[in-house]
């Protein structure tokens, strides 16, 4: 086998590997039968970490494009009131806000006027409630 033919089907097995598995055209005996080589062969090379590496980045790639048309599709169903699409979406923000400042995009957060709130009596351990207008007293 030449350097080529060991590249190119190389090449072909790990842009294969990059697609979930219900996802593929062919099993692994399909693929090395059209190439030529052993199933040992393919898993030997799949198995190296150099290999899984670039499978890895192909992968992580594809998702990032998909990603955002994926997004939007989920989002437009949860407005639609698809109740999974919801969970679905509302899972995907809280996990978000762990890891990303998504609520002030940086700046300080101001506190909310119009809202009741208790704020502590600070002479003792009891609270007190000293509210700011609540939004019934702002709409009258």
């Amino acid at each position: 086998m030449s350097e080529s033919t060991v590249d190119n089907w190389l090449d072909e097995a790990i842009q294969r590997e990059s697609i979930p598995k219900v996802l593929r055209n062919d099993t692994v005996e399909e693929f090395c039968k059209k190439w030529g080589i052993a199933d040992a062969t393919y898993f030997y090379q799949m198995s190296k970490k150099d290999n899984w590496e670039k499978i890895l980045e192909i992968t992580l790639n594809t998702a990032k494009k998909a990603t955002p048309e994926i997004l939007e599709k989920l989002r437009e169903k949860a407005e639609g009131g698809d109740i999974k699409a919801i969970e679905m979406f509302l899972d995907y923000v809280l996990k978000l806000a762990k890891n990303l400042d998504i609520k002030s995009d940086g700046k300080q957060l101001l506190p909310l006027s119009g809202f009741s709130y208790v704020q502590p009596n600070k002479t003792d351990n009891s609270s007190t409630s000293e509210a700011t207008p609540s939004v019934a007293d702002i709409t009258k």
